[in-house]
């Protein structure tokens, strides 16, 4: 049976080839306990709050599903700088709501950053012509030489897919930041579970239908 070497791109490398997987796409999502993460916490948090309408109940109840989550994913070996960004995820998400002044909704407002943030990142390596995309093709190939960025067919292909991402981050922050300031706050739960793995699970899927000859064809 030929070994897989799974990647972030949830494209998996056998003796046979490179291929997309559904487990190399679980392991872009963080595993099972990734898509956990997206789901469980921001829905416990809304379904709650709207049981109980007590906010500190809600992100308590929340945090701690998230930090169980973490904690069992440090315990299988998760790589440090991803345990703490998950845990400064998780801070931010807890005091901003409960701070004094704080909204509930305020919740979410650590989505927002980390939208903006991949948004912005992804949006400049377009204009400036070095796509994460294909970057992050020439990690997985194990390719150091960047000659892709000379080949205008390849170029304009790998500036396509990371538009596609760019989208998918400005769509989230296009949709749910009205919701937040309209303190439409179910709505916004919704959203945030919806636009996450489904949305993320079918763009590593389009990108790989979109850049499969190129891989192929580096390895």
């Amino acid at each position: 049976m030929p070994k897989e070497q799974p990647s972030q791109l949830g494209v998996s490398k056998t003796d046979e080839g490179y291929s997309l997987t559904s487990k190399g796409v679980l392991g872009a999502l963080g595993g099972w306990f990734g898509v956990f993460e997206a789901i469980v916490p921001a829905t416990v948090f809304v379904i709650l709050l709207s049981i109980t309408n007590n906010a500190v109940v809600a992100v308590i109840t929340a945090a701690s599903l998230s930090a169980v989550s973490l904690l069992i994913q440090i315990i299988r070996k998760k790589p440090l700088a991803q345990a703490i960004a998950g845990s400064v995820g998780i801070a931010i998400s807890a005091y901003l709501p409960l701070r004094e002044g704080g909204q509930p909704a305020d919740y979410f407002i650590q989505g927002f950053i980390s939208n903006s943030i991949y948004f912005a990142v992804l949006l400049v390596s377009v204009l400036i012509r070095w796509p994460v995309v294909g970057l992050l093709i020439s990690v997985l190939t194990a390719k150091t030489d960047m000659s892709w960025r000379h080949e205008p067919a390849i170029l304009r292909r790998f500036q396509l897919v990371t538009l596609l991402w760019v989208g998918l981050f400005a769509s989230r922050l296009l949709v749910q930041v009205p919701l937040y300031l309209t303190d439409q706050l179910a709505a916004l739960g919704f959203f945030r579970v919806a636009m996450g793995v489904p949305l993320y699970a079918f763009l590593l899927w389009t990108t790989w239908l979109l850049t499969r000859e190129t891989i192929r064809s580096r390895q």
